[in-house]
C-alpha cells in the first residue's frame, strides 16, 4: 500500500473545477475530417457534471 501527501494548498479555491478556452476538435483524415468543436471556451464549477 503506498500513500501519497500533498504539500498544503495555499491559494484561494478557485471559482470553477474546470477551465477550457479556445479548444477545437475534429477527427477523421484529409477531405473526411469533420470539426465537432470549433473554439469553445468552457468553464466547470465545483460540483457540475456536464458532458459534450
Amino acid at each position: 500500500m503506498a500513500t501519497t501527501l500533498l504539500a498544503p494548498h495555499t491559494e484561494a479555491p478557485a471559482d470553477h473545477a474546470v477551465r477550457l478556452d479556445h479548444v477545437s476538435k475534429s477527427f477523421g483524415r484529409g477531405g473526411g475530417r469533420q470539426l465537432v468543436l470549433d473554439d469553445i471556451s468552457l468553464d466547470v464549477a465545483n460540483g457540475e457534471f456536464v458532458c459534450l
